[in-house]
C-alpha cells in the first residue's frame, strides 16, 4: 500500500489532469457525449433562483463554462421545506415539464444548492455553489470545480441523474486503465475510505467483505445495506468497519491511529447516480404524493431503502431530523416500499478523499492551513488579486481571493480575504474572514472575526449593510 504522501500526490496529479481537461472545454461547445446534457442547480426560493440565473448567464457570457449545455436553475415549490430529496423529485418533474419524454435520454448533473449557507455566511448571498476558491484566472468557484472533477463521468454514463451537493469536494486517483462507469440499473454511489468519526456524520456502506480488497484504484461491488449517520457501535455491529489497506477483513479492534495508513476505516458516501428507470418511478411517486409537507433526505431516505439487507426500521427513526413533520414517517414508508429490492451498486475509490467546506471552520482550515486539500488542489495564497509588496502578511497561510491589498495593510495568518479592498491603515487579525468589503479607515479588525458587506436595494435606492460576528459559533457538521 503506498504511503499517505504518495497517495495524496497521486490525487494531486489526477486532479490537475481533470482541471486541464475542463479548462480546454471552457468557452467551446462540447461534442455529443463529451459533457452533461443538463446541469441543474436547485434554489430555495425565487429570489435565490434569480441570483443563480444571473450568475450563470454572466459566466456563459464570459465563456467560463462549456457551451451547448442546458443549464437550469430549478426553485423548490413554495410552502414547507422539502429537503434535498424532495428537491430531487421536483427537479425530475421540472425536466419532464420542459422536455417531455425526451428527458429520459439525458445525462443530468443535479447540484443541490438550495440552502442559505447559515454556517458559512459569506456564501449566503451568492450561494454555496458560487463560493470563490483560491485558484484560477479568473478564479474558480465551486460550480467550475464540480464540473471539472466530474469531467470524466458523462462519457461513461448511461442516461440518468448524478446527484451531488454544492459544498463538498471529492478528489481521487485511479489506475491508468481504470474507468468510473455509471452504467448499471438502480443506484450507483461512490464510496470513500474514511475515519470512523467521519462516518458518524455521513452515510456508511455495509459492503460484502469478500467482494473487494481495499487495494488498487477502484473496485466495483454492491452494498448489503446503507447506514445513515450511525454511531461507531452500530458500524461495528453491522460489519461496516474495516482495516484500511486490508478491507476484506472486518475489524473489531479500536486500537488504531488516525492516519490514511494502517487504521480502521469505513466507506462513506458522497455523490450517487440514479438510472432513468428508477428516476421515472420516483417521478411517478412524486406525482401521486401531490404536495410534500416534509423534508426528505436524498441520502438517508433514498439510500437506506436499498440493498438486500435494508429494513424499514429507519423510517421511524427521527434522531437525525431537524424538524419532525407528521407526514415524514408515512413518506419514508412509501419510499421504502417503492425502492425495496433495488440495487445499490458501489464504486469503491480506494485512493480518494471527501472534503467539506460548508462551515467557517472548515473553510478557514482548508484554505489557510497546510491541509491536504490545499496541496491536492494547488490552492494559492494570493489568487486573482493585487497585493503590494508593502502589504504586510506574516506568512503564506493567508488566502487572498479577488481582492486588493494596499501598501501598509496587515493581514494576520490563517485569514481569508475575498472580494474586498483593504486600505493601508487596516490590520486584520488571525483566522478572520473578510468578504465583500472596502475598508479604508485606520482600524484593527480582531482575530477570529467574520466581516461581510452587501449592497441592498431599499425603495429603489442602493444601500449597504455589514455583518460582524465571531467566526467560532459555526462548527464543522455536515449539511
Amino acid at each position: 500500500m503506498p504511503a499517505a504522501g504518495e497517495r495524496s500526490a497521486a490525487r494531486r496529479e489526477a486532479t490537475g489532469r481533470r482541471l486541464a481537461r475542463f479548462a480546454a472545454l471552457r468557452g467551446r461547445a462540447a461534442r455529443p457525449g463529451e459533457f452533461w446534457d443538463v446541469v441543474a442547480v436547485t434554489a430555495a426560493d425565487a429570489e435565490q433562483a434569480l441570483a443563480y440565473r444571473q450568475q450563470l448567464a454572466e459566466k456563459l457570457s464570459r465563456r467560463e463554462l462549456p457551451l451547448g449545455v442546458r443549464y437550469h436553475v430549478f426553485v423548490d415549490p413554495p410552502g414547507p421545506k422539502i429537503g434535498n430529496g424532495g428537491s430531487t423529485l421536483h427537479v425530475l418533474r421540472c425536466l419532464e415539464d420542459l422536455y417531455g419524454d425526451k428527458w429520459t435520454s439525458f445525462i443530468v448533473l443535479l447540484i443541490h444548492s438550495g440552502g442559505y449557507s447559515q454556517r458559512l455566511p459569506n456564501a449566503s448571498a451568492l450561494g454555496k455553489i458560487f463560493t470563490a476558491l483560491p485558484f484560477g484566472d479568473p478564479i474558480y468557484q465551486m460550480l467550475e470545480l464540480k464540473l471539472a472533477m466530474y469531467i470524466d463521468f458523462p462519457s461513461h454514463m448511461k442516461p440518468g441523474i448524478l446527484v451531488t451537493c454544492s459544498d463538498d469536494i471529492e478528489l481521487y486517483s485511479t489506475g491508468v486503465t481504470e474507468t468510473i462507469a455509471f452504467d448499471k440499473p438502480g443506484f450507483t454511489a461512490l464510496a470513500h475510505p474514511s475515519d470512523l468519526t467521519v462516518g458518524t456524520t455521513h452515510g456508511v456502506f455495509v459492503l460484502d467483505p469478500s467482494s473487494f480488497s481495499g487495494r488498487g484504484g477502484l473496485e466495483y461491488t454492491s452494498c448489503h445495506h446503507f447506514l445513515h449517520k450511525p454511531d461507531i457501535e452500530t458500524m461495528r455491529q453491522c460489519g461496516a468497519v474495516c482495516v484500511r489497506g486490508n478491507c476484506s477483513q472486518p475489524s473489531s479492534s479500536g486500537d488504531h491511529n488516525d492516519s490514511e495508513m494502517d487504521s480502521e476505516c469505513v466507506y462513506t458516501d458522497s455523490i450517487f447516480y440514479i438510472d432513468h428507470s428508477i428516476a421515472k418511478q420516483l417521478l411517478t411517486f412524486y406525482k401521486q404524493m401531490g404536495t410534500l409537507c416534509c423534508e426528505i433526505d436524498a441520502y438517508g431516505d433514498f439510500l437506506q431503502a436499498l440493498g438486500p439487507g435494508a429494513t424499514q426500521d429507519y423510517t421511524k427513526n427521527t434522531s437525525n431530523v431537524t424538524t419532525e413533520e407528521s407526514q415524514l414517517v408515512e413518506v419514508r414508508q412509501k419510499l421504502y416500499s417503492l425502492l425495496k429490492g433495488t440495487a445499490l451498486n458501489v464504486i469503491v475509490l480506494n485512493n480518494s478523499k471527501f472534503y467539506h467546506i460548508g462551515t467557517t471552520q472548515e473553510y478557514l482550515f482548508h484554505f489557510t492551513s497546510d491541509s491536504k486539500l490545499k496541496f491536492e488542489l494547488d490552492l494559492l495564497s494570493v489568487a486573482f488579486s493585487i497585493s503590494s509588496d508593502k502589504a504586510k502578511t506574516l506568512d503564506q497561510s493567508t488566502s487572498i481571493i479577488q481582492s486588493i491589498l494596499e501598501p501598509g495593510c496587515f493581514v494576520g495568518p490563517g485569514s481569508v480575504i475575498e472580494y474586498s479592498r483593504i486600505g493601508p491603515e487596516v490590520s486584520v487579525g488571525k483566522s478572520s474572514i473578510i468578504s465583500g468589503s472596502y475598508i479604508n479607515l485606520k482600524v484593527d479588525i480582531p482575530s477570529n472575526c467574520f466581516l461581510s458587506s452587501l449592497s441592498v436595494k431599499i425603495n429603489n435606492q442602493v444601500k449597504y449593510c455589514a455583518a460582524v460576528m465571531p467566526v467560532q459559533p459555526w462548527t464543522a457538521q455536515r449539511c
